[in-house]
């Protein structure tokens, strides 16, 4: 199993503090938030997904169809539904996992994705996924950043790269679709070294 902050995150924490606005976080807490950001690893693989739009108009749509999988932030609040529930129909035939079996059981979350503690926007949250911020605005390019522990492999690849290129072709919003487009899909080592084009 690779690096996975949520037993800690929750003992500390509770599992009941999901959502945070940073602006209501005790002084206690957030140093315990500094801290832990502060003793994360260095990410070693990132899948990189560019495309002409801004990624935080359907960051969560793309990856649940892609992966079949979402982070557990704002617990309690299902995001992305339909498309997780495509996912596990058409690649699995059956109904999707719950985040907290998944924890357990999903290979792909045990095994390949990467999650880290990230500041988004206004959450503090546990996520394998993150728009390229800094991409954005220093390079212009539109970014999102899957993490992962180790390269995906064939099986894996064959599934996610796939659903990742099907997503901007079948499954885009109906009033993105003629203007919102994929660019290319790149395998990052932990320097941001290009490993592998898709």
């Amino acid at each position: 199993m690779v690096y996975k902050p949520h037993e800690r995150w929750r003992d500390e924490v509770g599992l009941d503090s999901g959502i945070f606005d940073t602006y209501e976080l005790s002084d206690d807490l957030q140093e315990l938030i500094e801290s832990m950001r502060d003793d994360q690893p260095k990410i070693p693989y990132a899948l990189e997904v560019e495309c002409d739009s801004y990624w935080g108009n359907f960051e969560r749509e793309f990856v649940a169809y892609s992966m079949g999988i979402l982070d557990d932030v704002q617990m309690g609040i299902r995001h992305s539904e339909e498309e997780l529930e495509m996912f596990w129909q058409e690649v699995f035939g059956r109904s999707h996992l719950d985040f907290e079996y998944a924890l357990e059981h999903y290979v792909l979350l045990q095994d390949y994705l990467f999650e880290t503690f990230q500041e988004c926007d206004d959450w503090e949250q546990l996520t394998f996924y993150s728009i390229g911020w800094d991409t954005m605005h220093k390079e212009k390019r539109n970014v999102l950043k899957i993490q992962l522990a180790k390269p995906l492999d064939e099986y894996w690849e064959g599934i996610i790269i796939l659903r990742m290129k099907e997503f901007f072709e079948k499954h885009i919003y109906e009033y993105m679709k003629d203007d919102t487009k994929l660019i290319g899909i790149r395998l990052l080592d932990q320097d941001d070294r290009v490993v592998k084009e898709y």
